[in-house]
């Protein structure tokens, strides 16, 4: 139940007791001892308690207190709850002791954190919330603790409090107890008044125990210990506890007020319940954390002077007056000047001192799985539950950005070339060796750097429990980060183990068909929100459904419900970044640039120097039209974390705005240490296609396009196959890519354009048309792209002035587009207007645009055109 104080000692039980084999010893108290085992039937480690009832005390016999402890523990077994340590068993040893088998927790107890600095207001009271809400699922059921202390609260790697000890706890008499057996039960320095006089306790009793713990939480003390067990029962009684504002300045008032409120001498006086308790601490539970708290599972090291300041010497008595008098001014100056420096000095080290961490990017590799006596279809799955939980507990760590699964999967390699591709600071490597019921899992945490082994932790999991398997994995994967604080509010996993292995399913197929393949989908995602309502992950999945839903449909339905989604799982978890990532990436998709630059504003609050937050402000500012910005904050990233796809996107960026030699370079720079990487062989393909060589860029694409047809490789390689003047292979590549991405308005375009280079007119203006349909039934379509598509399909069908306007508008939105300049020459181009379409051409050539694109049958006129046959051959200059 607590970490292992002496797990080397001899088991003073024998080495097993029925299914249970023992393992080590825990600890010992004045009522038994606690041992450590594994149930072999379900594979799971457990603690096992042994209670001494030999000579308990008072007239019953031995075989009646024993039978009276089994009976109270069943009782307490019937408790559930994600607050309480769970009882799963009875039994009796081989000299008739009643042995306790508990929920094994890893963590440490309330005392020893308290005992090592005492609780913030808010750490205070969150885990408060959690023993409260304990305490009203036992008190329901009419069980009341009877002995509520720091000792019996554990506290787990993740921060969350455990009550331990239902059931038996109003036996256990500790070192600060009274001694004669039957006096009083409880410990003196937490027991109630009631208790003190030997009355009865119930549910008000345990109220008055807790306002003790959040008291001893914030103070460091308990607001009645005496010098003796008599001394402190007689304060129990008789004695206020000093107010908490005093004992501990800084306490919110209403917070002390509740504890007070607690600690009333008389029963009625204190709170109505258990859950009145716990709704009124959640208020401070969600107070902003003090970022000098430290994380519940390291112990601060303060520092402090042994000797006192000596004490100022007197001034001299025989100083001139008159010199005195004239130096005061320059002494009081010179005084404020130094002070104005201590400050300045003491603000520089405060803030340097408050400055934070550096985020550290963490690659969460997919396990290693070894030889394994289970189905191989379970343990892949526990697999997948495994490396979820790991980056669900990474995202919960304050200055931790996970990296995207998909990301590190596409190096291969040894950890320290995932960790160059993919510029983490941090791995986490596992492995899974397997029997038929468990598997043994081994948790590494690597540094990137230098392959370095910064810790590692062996734990079973059960192969059919899921959601035991991932707060197992959850908890070790907070110790192997002690440094790094968790966020306030991170929601526990809120799912059962078939909850679980639903969303693990559902992730796989989210990237389904549009139409009914993805209507069924949101029905099971919706299904499976219902039957969880607290599992963040579910909310985002949805989310990010409804985004692909959008992007592929253009119905405006899937975003709103999208954006519904990322409302309720900020309010399940305000300060969770995720749900402010999803909204910057479904809103820019829906062109709802405020709220995209809101959504981002978001982020960042809860990601401070977080690489993707620049990310996201690159793509925020690209599309409000700050291209320069956008180029700005990538390079930033790129050059504090430069990993692959980072690479590639600045490349991208670089190539859209003109930076031809900077893109390639950096290209260069990817491909060098990755040759084969497919992305960035598309990237480098794309580059060709516009300004390089088209023959090279069609060999690139034949080369993609035969490892996976995708829509995009294959758009652009009937691209490339109308600048080599082979229409009907560009026709056939845009049909085919068409087949795969039936909605999207640019493949429909480029498909209408190859139709019309063939001479099949009428072909061709029935999917003008249908670009024109699709575009401007679309309200969210305002990507200077889509603009720009739709002025294009406008201007082939004759309809001019609409052609204009929507040309105007891409211009406005992407001014440092090469790709919009090239394309409002062609629209002024195709609507006779050679003026205007050569100063778009000017500006296209400019930012990058090859002449050869200026070769279709379109731009006849303006190649006829000698001021234009000028600005090939001397070069466009300046934008």
């Amino acid at each position: 139940m607590t970490e292992p104080t002496d797990s080397f000692r001899a088991p003073s039980i024998a080495d097993r007791l029925g299914p249970y084999r023992i393992l080590s010893r825990l600890g010992a108290g004045g009522m038994g001892e606690v041992f450590l085992a594994l149930d072999e039937r379900l594979d799971r480690h457990v603690a096992l308690k042994r209670i001494r009832t030999t000579g308990a005390g008072g007239g019953e016999d031995e075989a009646a207190r024993r039978e009276r402890f089994r009976r109270e523990a069943r009782l307490a077994a019937r408790l559930n709850h994600p607050g309480i340590v769970q009882i799963y068993d009875v039994l009796a040893d081989s000299d008739g002791e009643v042995v306790l088998v508990f929920e094994y927790v890893e963590g440490t107890t309330l005392r020893r954190l308290v005992d090592a600095a005492p609780l913030s207001p808010a750490r205070a009271a969150a885990l408060g919330r959690d023993i409260a809400e304990g305490l009203n699922q036992a008190h329901r059921q009419g069980i009341v603790h009877r002995d509520l202390k720091s000792e019996n609260v554990l506290v787990t790697a993740a921060g969350r409090a455990k009550i331990a000890d239902f059931g038996v706890a109003k036996r256990q008499l500790e070192s600060d107890d009274l001694t004669a057996s039957g006096l009083v039960v409880g410990t003196t320095r937490s027991m109630s008044p009631e208790q003190a006089r030997g009355e009865p306790a119930d549910f008000r009793s345990d109220l008055f125990s807790l306002g003790v713990l959040l008291y001893e939480a914030l103070g460091g003390r308990s607001p009645f210990t005496g010098t003796n067990p008599l001394s402190t029962l007689q304060r129990v009684l008789n004695d206020e506890p000093e107010p908490l504002a005093l004992a501990v300045p800084g306490v919110p008032g209403e917070l002390a007020a509740l504890i007070h409120r607690l600690l009333a001498k008389e029963p009625h006086l204190r709170p109505r319940s258990a859950a009145e308790v716990a709704t009124a601490l959640r208020t401070w539970a969600d107070m902003p954390a003090s970022e000098d708290d430290q994380p519940t599972w390291i112990e601060p090291s303060p520092v402090r002077s042994a000797t006192p300041a000596p004490p100022a010497a007197p001034a001299p008595k025989a100083a001139a007056t008159a010199s005195a008098d004239r130096s005061a001014p320059r002494r009081r100056l010179i005084g404020a000047l130094t002070g104005l420096l201590a400050l300045g000095a003491g603000l520089a080290l405060y803030l340097a001192l408050k400055a934070p961490a550096p985020p550290l990017e963490v690659a969460v590799l997919a396990p290693e799985i070894g030889p394994t006596g289970a189905s191989r279809q379970e343990v892949e799955l526990l697999a997948a539950a495994v490396r979820d939980a790991a980056l669900r507990q990474l995202g919960q760590l304050k200055g931790v950005a996970p990296k995207a699964p998909e990301e590190v999967d596409a190096v291969t390699g040894p950890a320290s070339t995932i960790a160059r591709a993919v510029a983490a600071t941090d791995l986490i490597a596992s492995r899974l060796d397997c029997r038929s019921a468990s598997c043994r899992l081994t948790l590494r945490r690597i540094r990137g750097s230098d392959g370095a082994l910064l810790s590692a932790e062996s734990l079973d999991l059960p192969i059919d429990d899921l959601a035991l398997a991932s707060h197992a994995v959850a908890s070790q994967v907070a110790r192997a980060f002690p440094e790094r604080r968790p966020r306030r509010g991170s929601p526990d996993l809120g799912a059962s183990s078939a909850d679980l292995a639903e969303l693990l399913r559902l992730r796989r197929e989210v990237d389904a068909p549009t139409g009914s393949g993805f209507d069924a989908l949101y029905a099971r995602i919706s299904a499976l929100r219902t039957r969880a309502p607290r599992f963040l992950d579910v909310y985002l999945l949805e989310a990010n459904a409804g985004r692909l839903a959008f992007v592929r449909s253009r119905e405006r339905r899937h975003l709103e419900a999208a954006y519904d989604r990322l409302d309720e799982a900020r309010a399940l978890s305000p300060d969770s970044p995720e749900p402010y990532r999803y909204e910057v990436l479904a809103a820019l998709a829906g062109g709802d640039l405020a709220r995209a630059a809101r959504a981002l504003d978001g982020f960042s609050a809860r990601t401070p120097g977080d690489p993707r937050a620049l990310e996201l402000g690159a793509l925020v500012a690209n599309a409000e039209g700050r291209p320069k910005e956008a180029l700005q904050k990538l390079r930033e990233a790129v050059r504090d974390y430069p990993s692959r796809v980072r690479l590639r996107n600045l490349a991208a960026l670089e190539f859209q705005q003109g930076e031809i030699a900077a893109a390639r370079a950096h290209l260069d720079q990817l491909l060098r240490e990755a040759p084969d990487d497919a992305q960035g062989l598309l990237t480098l393909a794309g580059l060709e296609l516009g300004s390089g060589d088209p023959a090279r860029a069609e060999a690139l694409y034949a080369r993609i396009v035969r490892g996976a047809p995708r829509p995009v490789p294959l758009n652009n390689q009937g691209l490339a196959y109308l600048l080599l003047d082979r229409y009907a292979e560009a026709a056939t590549s845009f049909e085919q890519a068409a087949a795969l991405a039936p909605t999207d308005p640019l493949i429909a375009l480029n498909l209408a354009d190859a139709l019309e280079l063939l001479g099949r007119r009428a072909e061709a203006a029935a999917k003008y048309a249908q670009v024109v349909a699709a575009i401007s039934g679309d309200a969210s379509a305002t990507d200077p792209q889509y603009r720009s598509t739709l002025a294009q399909a406008l201007a082939h069908l004759g309809r001019g002035p609409e052609a204009v306007e929507a040309i105007q508008e891409a211009i406005r939105f992407g001014p440092k587009n090469a790709q919009v300049a090239y394309e409002a020459a062609l629209v002024y181009a195709l609507l006779g207007e050679e003026s205007s379409s050569l100063t778009n051409a000017r500006r296209a050539l400019a930012l990058g645009y090859e002449p050869r694109w200026f070769g279709f049958p379109w731009f006849a006129k303006l190649r006829a055109r000698p001021d234009f046959r000028t600005l090939v051959e001397n070069g466009a200059g300046a934008p």
